[in-house]
């Protein structure tokens, strides 16, 4: 099946997490379990599950945490010919922290000297796999764009170099406040809309971005800011997702989870399965469907994508298949 299947290429940083092995502020936790994680990355493990074709392009520290990264990709069948590694700086890294009445989420992260945000980045590889016809679509998060100027810039060539070969090119706004002020995401969103064919966002970033989180509104919005691409997918977390495209609407509703543990990595995730539905060539319901399924595995697990389903798993949710458990 996946012979048939472009390669999808993602890139972005990559991260360590430090994951509590309890509740409470980090003041008073004292033992921690590391994963790794990362928006770009979590969307290539979960392309990688649902037997999608999928590379991985970054900059990692030459340390035991870049060859955790490197180990990781492997182990989950992403191409990790794109991960290149550096020792003039180190892999980045965030803690997470489970408080609160709610158990909310909270981030902590050290990630401002780290390899990709710091340190030259040599794209040549990258783009000599657009030019040589391997890969056919491209996703990227506007968290890089953020993380400094040098990487700034990298991404906006990947794009530009993807627009020119003719790939796809799906855009995650991924809003990150403790990386910049509003208008700072505001001018990301100007300078890259224009080489984008998907534009991705939550709900809560459509309002911050746009001051509504209507669709029709938001693509007519991005439309006279330069955007040129196919339509705007936002997602609605727990009241599903809609996509704005050709002066109409699509909505599908969020699939039902018994108990939301972790919600962090679930946008990613459904970008991971939008897109796998999405190179497939399904009909748009039935990839925000994959999209929704694949958001709805990640919250029931603490890991930003350990609970990311495979192929088989998902498709028996999709087909309303239990399966056989004993």
């Amino acid at each position: 099946m996946t012979e048939a299947l472009g390669r999808v290429l993602t890139f972005g940083e990559p991260l360590i997490v430090c994951v509590p092995d309890q509740e409470g502020k980090l003041s008073t936790v004292r033992s921690f379990h590391t994963d790794c994680a990362g928006a770009e990355f979590n969307t290539a493990v979960g392309l990688a599950r649902l037997q999608t074709p999928v590379a991985y392009a970054a900059l990692v520290g030459a340390d035991p945490f870049g060859d955790l990264i490197r180990r990781e990709l492997r182990a989950e069948g992403v191409d990790d010919s794109l991960l290149a590694s550096t020792a003039a700086a180190p892999t980045g890294m965030y803690f997470k922290q489970w408080s609160g009445l709610g158990r909310d989420t909270h981030v902590f992260y050290y990630r401002a000297t780290s390899a990709i945000a710091t340190q030259p980045w040599d794209i040549e590889p990258i783009l000599a796999r657009m030019r040589d016809g391997s890969l056919t679509w491209v996703h990227a998060t506007g968290i890089t764009w953020m993380i400094g100027e040098s990487a700034r810039s990298r991404c906006l060539d990947i794009f530009k170099a993807a627009q020119e070969n003719g790939l796809s090119i799906s855009f995650d706004a991924n809003l990150r406040l403790k990386l910049g002020g509003i208008d700072a995401w505001k001018q990301v969103m100007d300078e890259t809309l224009p080489f984008v064919t998907w534009f991705l966002l939550g709900d809560t970033e459509a309002q911050q971005l746009y001051g509504t989180d209507e669709p029709k509104e938001v693509e007519a919005m991005v439309r006279k800011a330069g955007f040129r691409g196919r339509g705007v997918l936002i997602k609605r977390g727990a009241d599903g997702a809609t996509l704005a495209m050709d002066g109409g609407s699509t909505h599908i509703p969020a699939w039902p989870v018994p108990r939301v543990v972790d919600t962090v990595g679930a946008g990613d995730g459904f970008n991971a399965g939008w897109i796998a539905g999405m190179v497939r060539s399904w009909e748009m319901k039935k990839c925000m469907a994959l999209g929704s399924l694949v958001g709805a595995y990640a919250v029931t697990n603490p890991g930003d994508y350990n609970g990311y389903p495979t192929w088989d798993e998902a498709v028996q949710s999709l087909e309303g298949q239990e399966g056989i458990t004993r």
